[in-house]
């Protein structure tokens, strides 16, 4: 496979320590994906798949109740792009599985989705969030990274 791992970048960092260990750990989850995938048989590459769908769903729901407790204007778009994204990835699995797509492909889509989500439209939930009192019930606990 052509493509190579992306590095963690500082404007990824979004502020919120919840949410970069998360960011962080999703981009490991991808590279980790990468580096394997044209490695792996095909129950092997199932699995790969059902990772790192199981982790995005984690990511997005935990992500989400940061956005509905902090009463995000942008909620109800941003879940739909969280959806739009799992929906995605579930074609382009199936595609690969039936060797309708290339690994590249997939790769590229997730590298690209990585980059654009990450980059707008969660900088635009944490620029809101600068906005949002400290005392909003529960939202401290819910954006820190360690209890």
């Amino acid at each position: 496979m052509t493509s190579t791992v992306l590095p963690w970048l500082s404007q990824y960092a979004l502020g919120v320590e919840a949410i970069d260990l998360q960011h962080r750990y999703f981009l490991n989850l991808i590279n980790r994906f990468i580096r394997q995938l044209d490695l792996a048989d095909s129950a092997f590459q199932q699995r790969l798949f059902n990772e790192l769908d199981a982790y995005a769903r984690f990511h997005f729901i935990s992500e989400e109740n940061m956005m509905f407790r902090a009463g995000f204007p942008a909620y109800a778009e941003h879940k739909r792009l969280h959806d739009e994204l799992l929906e995605e990835l579930n074609v382009r699995q199936a595609l690969f599985l039936r060797k309708q797509t290339s690994a590249h492909e997939v790769v590229d889509f997730l590298q690209h989705w990585f980059i654009n989500h990450t980059l707008h439209e969660d900088h635009r939930f944490a620029d809101y969030l600068r906005t949002v009192p400290n005392t909003v019930a529960g939202l401290p606990d819910l954006l820190a990274g360690t209890g």
